[in-house]
């Protein structure tokens, strides 16, 4: 930390209302007074007055001397009260002195904070803090993972705040600085407030694009840990990202070390009643990977967690994951008589082995079926749906639906799904078009390659507009070949599924493309992964009270009216670990990326307008307020003495 003699360059007093400060003049009232009677005498010798000149001359002196130090004392009495009011400080703690400003101190509850050491002492920098101010001061506390969404906190008395102290406790969010300094620059403004903040200078907390303003001082006062060493669980996955019950599938967990030394952690796997423990060695600031042997199998929802051993900062040490495998799921197929369903079908397969359950029925029934009895549905040819289909499957997806939507020729409506996708028109080369693009980071192509797609041909396809949504895959002549919409509900193929419009059909690319599309579509009403701070939406099966199950213990919510059906809703949740909604689990993890205990640069702060706060010495100013009111009283004590001799 910075020393006190960062401040070196400041002056060395100031005042927290200066507009005041011109009041200091009317001290000059007794002056004045003084001056004017004396001008208004006027001398003049009497004959009989000269039979006294012989008298004693002591009692005319003390008389003159009682008057100067009448008006010396008024003087000084009215420019103590007077400049009181400015609230003059010095920069340098004063014994018998309060801080000069009122107060507000923004406390770092994130994760990063939450080792015990540390935590006690940023509550005891908080505390020294609330305690250092002059009588009559104020103060507000607020905590980084409560800045969003309440109102400001009010300025109150410092008591009252010493008592709130001892209740906090570190959160388990990722939180960041930033909010909370703009609410407290807010509050700190109208009332010519200083900001401190209780930190322990992680990088990622605090915010490098913003800067304090000129006119409210920001201090950062340092709790810091020993080192920046931590090693924490990063990830839990699926070895196969789309897991279906009857094949095996691995658990899969990522570790990182942020310290500069290697380290070896015991990493425990608990899955369903199944409990694996391997050994992870780690490089520094560097991370690995562990596959754990245990395989799922069973249809249904699971539930894993896995925990790091020997890691001083915990909240970071486990990590959950909610899987579903399922047996079956539900499709529905809409066709149409010029883009029939049977390449789709076949690449599907509809023996008892396959993890897709197919139901195909043509375009014109598509009103009589009601779509959320399926886990995705497929419609072949876009232009096949009139504008209730399309009405009927937008509300589809606004309650949590997915689809796969393929465009050949134009649709007779051009609306479309509400401006979820817009048909620019058709495109015929001269030839052919093929694949030139492939985001591999996309989920439907992270296992495949651009190699795997560009020997497709196109000869046809639809010119769309991607209105926001993503783009996985480009054609040669830079049109998007799909499109990822409504956060993974909406995939849309500029082209059919027939040998007319592309050779992709005849391809050994076509059915892994097609499996992993649907999969992907049928995951996003399943997602179960959140961070901590998240609201979870469950949807539900009717309006009657539902059992929920968190971290923090049981009780039953009744469901509200969704945009489809009823969901419950766990808002802002607070604490890591599994959320049960009936029978579904939720993993709600920490933010990983919290662990990572860097310091940012003190030079770089500085540049950015912070200043430092010694933990040694928290009184970086003192007020001289009661001591102008002290002496005040003592100049009119003293007049009221002279007055009585």
């Amino acid at each position: 930390m910075l020393r006190i003699s960062d401040f070196a360059s400041q002056a060395l007093m100031g005042f927290s209302a200066p507009s005041l400060l011109p009041l200091a003049a009317l001290a000059a009232i007794p002056v004045v007074i003084h001056i004017l009677s004396r001008l208004r005498l006027k001398r003049a010798d009497f004959p009989s007055l000269l039979l006294l000149t012989t008298a004693k001359r002591e009692r005319f002196s003390w008389l003159r001397l009682k008057e100067l130090l009448l008006l010396v004392f008024r003087t000084l009495a009215l420019l103590s009260l007077l400049l009181s009011l400015s609230r003059p400080f010095v920069r340098h703690r004063l014994p018998g002195l309060g801080r000069a400003n009122d107060l507000i101190v923004v406390i770092d509850d994130s994760y990063s904070m939450s080792k015990p050491s540390q935590w006690q002492q940023a509550l005891a920098v908080a505390r020294e803090l609330l305690t250092s101010l002059g009588p009559g001061r104020r103060a507000a506390l607020l905590l980084a993972s409560q800045s969003e969404g309440s109102d400001y906190s009010p300025l109150s008395t410092p008591s009252s705040l010493l008592a709130v102290l001892d209740s906090l406790k570190p959160s388990s969010t990722g939180a960041i600085l930033e909010p909370a300094l703009k609410r407290a620059v807010e509050l700190a403004k109208p009332a010519h407030a200083e900001v401190v903040v209780v930190t322990d200078l992680q990088a990622r907390a605090i915010p490098s694009d913003w800067q304090p303003p000129p006119d409210v001082p920001v201090f950062l006062a340092g709790a810091e840990t020993p080192d920046d060493e931590n090693t924490g669980v990063t990830r839990l996955f699926t070895e196969d990202r789309f897991p279906v019950a009857g094949r095996a599938t691995r658990i899969k967990a990522d570790f990182a070390n942020y310290g500069p030394r290697p380290v070896t952690r015991t990493a425990v796997l608990v899955v369903d009643n199944h409990r694996e423990e391997q050994a992870v060695a780690i490089k520094p600031h560097s991370s690995a990977t562990v596959t754990f042997e245990t395989a799922l199998v069973d249809s249904g929802y699971h539930v894993a967690r896995v925990d790091l051993r020997g890691d001083s900062l915990e909240a970071d040490n486990s990590r959950w994951l909610a899987i579903y495998q399922p047996r079956r799921l539900s499709v529905l197929v809409v066709e149409s008589p010029a883009v029939p369903a049977k390449y789709l079908v076949d690449a599907l397969g509809s023996d008892s082995s396959s993890v897709f359950s197919l139901t195909t029925i043509a375009a014109a029934e598509f009103g009589r079926y009601d779509p959320r009895r399926f886990a995705t549905v497929v419609v072949t040819d876009a232009a096949a749906l009139s504008r209730p289909d399309w009405t009927r499957l937008g509300f589809f997806l606004q309650s949590g639906g997915s689809a796969l939507v393929m465009f050949g020729s134009p649709p007779a409506d051009s609306a479309l799904l509400a401006g979820r996708i817009r048909f620019r028109g058709s495109s015929r080369p001269a030839g052919f078009v093929s694949v030139a693009s492939v985001d591999t980071t996309h989920p439907i192509l992270e296992i495949m390659k651009a190699a795997d797609l560009s020997a497709a041909r196109f000869f046809s396809h639809a010119r769309l507009d991607p209105v926001g949504a993503r783009v996985p895959a480009r054609l040669s002549d830079g049109e998007p070949l799909m499109l990822d919409a409504e956060d993974g509900r909406l995939v849309v193929w500029s082209f059919t599924v027939l040998p007319g419009s592309t050779d992709l059909v005849f391809k050994a690319a076509f059915v892994p493309l097609l499996h992993r599309t649907l999969l992907y579509l049928a995951s996003a009403e399943l997602k179960s992964e959140y961070v901590v701070g998240d609201t979870i939406r469950a949807t539900v099966e009717g309006s009657g009270p539902v059992a929920v199950a968190t971290p923090d213990g049981r009780r039953v919510e009744t469901p509200e009216p969704g945009p489809g059906r009823p969901e419950v809703v766990l808002a802002r949740t607070g604490q890591p670990g599994i959320y049960r909604v009936a029978d579904q689990p939720y993993a709600v993890n920490v933010l990983a990326s919290e662990g990572n205990l860097t310091q940012a640069s003190a030079d770089a702060l500085k540049k950015q307008g912070y200043q430092f706060l010694s933990t040694s010495v928290h009184r970086q100013s003192s007020d001289l307020s009661p001591l102008l009111l002290w002496l005040a009283a003592l100049a009119f004590a003293a007049e009221l003495l002279l007055l009585a001799v």
